[in-house]
């Protein structure tokens, strides 16, 4: 296939699978990660990485969440999963015509921004804390944003700097000038190639594959289009893919380091019949860049979260996900696993993709799955929503919603992809860039260290494995980790004064791989523990919101499941993201008009889960077969409390827009009446009429006592879904 020979991780998986056999006999109950040493002895970290373990049919549940808990990540999906944030510029011929997809039919000329400057787009991302970014070298529309020896159709076909301009290549220089790591996306789609099909465009023009050679043009050493070291590729290809992977090739050998390498399924033409060689083009990227971690919704390296909102709608986001076929449909191999994009079960939008049920289905009575393989979630999101384009009407979204992403995504085992879109002078809204340096100082404070006075020591009961002490929490080395003896154990974090917080940082070693599928944190309280938290999995971070700020001495981890294995503990530490409020309703009595199902009670709505998804549980539902007349949900603080704000958090999946066209009500006596009209003149009852709808959070002004609060839909065409109502003083 190609003259250059690429790396074969099966046949390094299958050198290394005695070792890793030998250190699992070796660590008694330790797994391969964390191998058994002397007292005195540093922790062992993972001997190789293990990122494709194969499944036979005859695997029982137990022996494949065995092998799950032993899936580790490569060299470069660790390097990926530590980068946390990754920036994304959209920028093109979109940027000027206000479309979301252009059609190809732009005159080049269009490009022409006045004052680009990538060197602000590459400050404004370092500044926030980013430590990527990847830009849309080529979106659907097919003009690249690079001299291409291949098109006609890109900015050395334009007038801006008289067809001598090079965006890619700014971008690069701009970024590593700001020490950042670079990527791009080269849009499968192409709606140029698909428009003048009838006059030389490639894109599904029916073309026959031929062998073809990469590149077409030079050969391979600098010659022409690029600096390949001598290296081509010898493919079968039609007309379409022999250009794509011309231009890839440009933008692998030209530009210097690349570590990701963003691609997506997307055809705008569903009706016309176009392949895309993604085996052949993982092949080029393996090869030419072999760091970097490409992007797709089934893999290789990272895939797709499942929507567009910068975050996860899953309660339990697992790295090690199983498989059963690849994108074209054909068996999943395990031998070309690592290297092979994968057909993700139940696709990316799935509320469940890699649970111990999930793992453990069976068809015909043997395992449904080929393999396991580390496939962490990339969480894409956009500063100037809806818009990936710059959009002279839109604007940054609020403060609160980025730290819902970064909660949600980096604090849920994922990475954050946040778009920012310059304008049509080529630079980033000055309302952009405040907002993102306000996400980078909130980040920083989310990022205090704990004290360097603070300890840690197993907490009675619970011992842990040889070398891989308490204190290993401590440190700022994500390799070195406490790991219990067992599946389940408790850690004590003393941190010598009293310390006020409320988010707690995890971090499992992934590198031994990710085990914890539950855990809780209890806050002393002078006398005895109590809970103030608990959720489901860990892996490389979870930030864990509480619902209200905590004051006390010392924490205590309780790692309550693991799957197969003891889990690692690389970290564990408090902070306090500057949100002091307290949530007034967190934890009390909650009611609704009816229920639809277990799982959507009305106290789902002050469980302190904003997430907004139905599919994860973490929202109410009233009936939907029959509808209530006017349905309502409601919340008993107790007592009356001094009310400032009441915030209503919405469903962020498919049923948003059911949030309209309602009355919020504060009382501090009972609600007398289930018609809205007749509540909103009862005496004494405040009342706020929404009749847009709303979008993912709205916060009203209250400003008096109340006891009891009401939300509740007009009419009976629909039924009331809530994520979460937080009342705070």
């Amino acid at each position: 296939m190609f003259k250059r020979p690429i790396g074969q991780p099966a046949t390094r998986r299958r050198v290394w699978r005695p070792v890793i056999a030998s250190l699992c006999m070796f660590a008694a109950l330790g797994g391969n990660a964390v191998a058994a040493a002397p007292p005195e002895a540093p922790p062992v970290t993972a001997t190789a990485p293990n990122p494709v373990v194969e499944i036979n049919s005859s695997d029982t549940q137990a022996q494949i969440l065995e092998k799950a808990a032993s899936v580790t990540p490569s060299a470069r999906q660790l390097a990926w999963q530590r980068e946390e944030l990754t920036g994304f510029v959209h920028f093109g011929p979109n940027t000027f015509t206000g479309a979301e997809w252009g059609t190809g039919l732009e005159d080049p000329d269009v490009f022409n921004p006045s004052h680009l400057d990538t060197d602000q787009w590459a400050r404004t991302f370092k500044e926030a804390g980013f430590k990527k970014v990847i830009l849309t070298a080529k979106h659907h529309d097919g003009m690249l944003l690079f001299p291409s020896e291949y098109s006609d159709h890109g900015v050395a076909s334009s007038s801006w700097r008289n067809g001598r301009g090079d965006v890619v290549k700014e971008f690069t220089d701009s970024a590593r000038k700001y020490g950042l790591k670079v990527g791009f996306y080269l849009s499968p789609a192409d709606g140029h190639e698909y428009e003048t099909r009838g006059d030389g465009g490639r894109y599904g023009n029916g073309s026959t594959p031929q062998p073809t050679r990469i590149p077409s043009k030079g050969n391979g050493n600098g010659n022409g289009n690029g600096n390949g070291n001598g290296t081509t590729f010898d493919f079968i290809a039609d007309d379409y893919n022999r250009y794509y992977m011309n231009t890839l090739y440009e933008l692998l050998t030209k530009y210097g380091k690349i570590s990701e390498v963003w691609l997506d399924g997307a055809n705008p033409w569903p009706n016309t019949n176009q392949k895309y060689n993604f085996t052949d083009w993982v092949t080029m990227i393996r090869t030419l860049q072999p760091g970097a971690a490409v992007f797709q919704d089934g893999g290789p390296d990272v895939r797709w979260s499942g929507n567009e909102s910068g975050l996860t709608h899953r309660t339990s986001e697992w790295s090690p996900i199983p498989y059963n076929t690849d994108y074209k449909g054909d068996p999943a191999d395990p031998a070309t696993a690592a290297d092979t994009i994968l057909r993700v079960p139940g696709y990316n939008t799935a509320a469940d993709l890699g649970s111990d049920a999930v793992l453990g289905q069976q068809t015909n009575g043997s395992s449904s799955w080929k393999l396991l393989r580390w496939q962490p979630a990339e969480c894409d999101g956009r500063l100037q929503a809806p818009s990936w384009f710059w959009d002279q009407g839109a604007r940054p979204v609020p403060l609160d919603t980025l730290k819902e992403m970064y909660l949600n995504s980096v604090g849920k085992n994922c990475q954050l992809l946040l778009n920012v879109a310059p304008d049509n002078t080529g630079r980033f809204p000055d309302d952009a860039v405040s907002r993102m340096k306000e996400f980078g100082d909130w980040i920083r404070s989310v990022q205090v260290k704990t004290s360097a006075k603070a300890s840690a020591h197993d907490d009675e009961g619970t011992s842990h494995t040889r070398g891989n002490l308490p204190r290993n929490v401590l440190d700022t080395d994500d390799a070195t980790a406490w790991q219990p003896t067992a599946t389940t154990g408790n850690l004590v974090l003393n941190l010598h004064r009293a310390k006020t917080f409320n988010v707690v940082n995890l971090q499992e070693n992934i590198q031994v791989g990710q085990r914890v599928s539950r855990f809780a944190v209890d806050a002393w309280d002078g006398t005895s523990w109590k809970e103030v938290g608990n959720a489901t999995t860990i892996g490389y971070r979870r930030l864990l919101k509480l619902p209200n700020p905590v004051t006390t001495t010392k924490l205590r981890l309780r790692i309550t499941a693991s799957r197969a294995l003891p889990p690692a503990i690389s970290t564990f530490s408090v902070h306090q993201d500057g949100d002091q409020r307290i949530n007034l309703a967190f934890d009390k009595p909650a009611t609704q008009s009816s229920t639809l199902q277990a799982g959507t009670e009305a106290s789902k709505a002050v469980d302190g889960n904003t997430s907004g998804s139905f599919s994860s549980g973490s929202v109410t539902h009233t009936s939907d077969k029959p509808l209530d007349a006017n349905p309502w949900w409601q919340v008993d603080m107790g007592e009356p409390q001094s009310v400032g704000t009441i915030e209503l958090s919405n469903r962020t999946d498919c049923c948003s827009n059911r949030l309209r066209d309602f009355y919020v009500f504060a009382s501090d006596t009972p609600f007398t009446s289930t018609d809205p009209e007749a509540t909103k003149n009862q005496p004494g009852v405040w009342s706020s009429h929404q009749t847009d709808a709303v979008g993912q959070r709205l916060t009203l002004p209250v400003g008096r006592d109340a006891r009891y609060i009401r939300v509740q839909l007009v009419g009976s065409d629909r039924p009331l879904s809530l994520a979460e109502v937080q009342v705070f003083g």
